[in-house]
């Protein structure tokens, strides 16, 4: 997707398998509450915690995907357990205003010393800010210590950041 050879997808997760892929992508992944999506044709690894969720360019674009992939299923436990709590339109919850007084912490031990990363990060912080969220930073713990050398990131890109 960040690649833009598709505008969304779905995946299913059980710890992770959404939610860090989109986060290392810089795309939005939505791991919706077990019983919101059907689970049909899913291979779970623990029934308790497998689901299957939008991935997509834009949080507005994983709204539309959930609206379409959400309800109830006869053939899956979970989401007949789940009722009615499905919705159609997932659109009307986002808000251009959403962040205004938000608190935010960067926890920026948890980066690596990378130059172009750093800059694209003051960036996203900006627009956090820009955005009217309350923006600490740094908001390192005492307890962080910074990442050894040897497992710091080395990113480079074809496309700007």
């Amino acid at each position: 997707m960040s690649a833009n050879l598709c505008a969304a997808a779905i995946g299913t997760e059980t710890d992770g398998s959404i939610v860090s892929p989109a986060s290392v992508n810089g795309i939005v992944g939505l791991k919706p509450t077990v019983g919101l999506v059907s689970r049909t044709g899913i291979v779970p690894l623990a029934h308790s915690q497998d689901t299957a969720g939008p991935l997509a360019r834009s949080v507005r674009d994983a709204a539309l995907l959930l609206g379409i992939i959400a309800g109830r299923d006869s053939r899956d436990a979970a989401s007949v357990e789940a009722g009615d709590h499905a919705e159609d339109d997932y659109l009307r919850y986002l808000d251009p205003q959403g962040l205004r007084g938000a608190r935010l912490g960067i926890a920026r031990k948890f980066f690596a010393d990378n130059a172009p990363l750093d800059a694209h990060l003051s960036r996203c912080v900006d627009a956090l800010r820009g955005a009217g969220a309350v923006v600490v930073d740094p908001a390192d713990l005492p307890a962080q210590s910074p990442r050894p050398r040897s497992r710091r990131c080395c990113c480079t890109s074809s496309r700007p950041i």
